[in-house]
């Protein structure tokens, strides 16, 4: 863990500004380390596949390997780890639970620190969850620059 307590403080102001736009869940998708804003949010990288829950209420949700989730539960900054034998039902199981209507990925046109998710991820992603729920997905540049500038690491 690189620093709880800077880490804490970012995944509430990125709480705040979900709720503020009305943004019901922000997932980032990561797998060996390919998406950069872990390092930002939530501060715990992975070896493996794994993803991190963000929700406007305030809940914390990391899906990690079990080789990965021994570091996501001692950062303290989840409310649930949860250990997978099969990443993408797990993943998927969570969304059903959760049942976002609007959801924030880390992918943009204009900001290249909000554009951490690869197409390949993403694809992947989106084809393991086809047909089991439905919602809208926005960019993390809605709300990631402005917490970035109040949080100087």
């Amino acid at each position: 863990m690189k620093n709880f307590e800077f880490h804490n403080r970012v995944i509430h102001d990125v709480t705040e500004k979900l709720k503020e736009l009305d943004i019901d869940l922000f997932l980032i998708i990561t797998s060996e380390g390919s998406d950069k804003m872990t390092r930002f949010i939530p501060g715990v990288d992975t070896v493996g596949s794994g993803a991190f829950f963000f929700t406007k209420e305030g809940k914390r949700y990391g899906v990690a390997s079990s080789i990965d989730a021994q570091d996501v539960e001692e950062s303290g900054l989840f409310d649930e780890v949860i250990r997978y034998q099969d990443y993408d039902s797990t993943v998927a199981g969570l969304l059903k639970k959760l049942n976002p209507k609007r959801v924030a990925l880390d992918f943009s046109e204009t900001d290249a620190e909000c554009d951490g998710l690869t197409l390949g991820r993403y694809e992947y992603y989106k084809a393991h969850i086809k047909g089991q729920l439905e919602f809208l997905e926005v960019s993390s540049d809605l709300f990631i620059p402005q917490v970035k500038a109040v949080n100087h690491q």
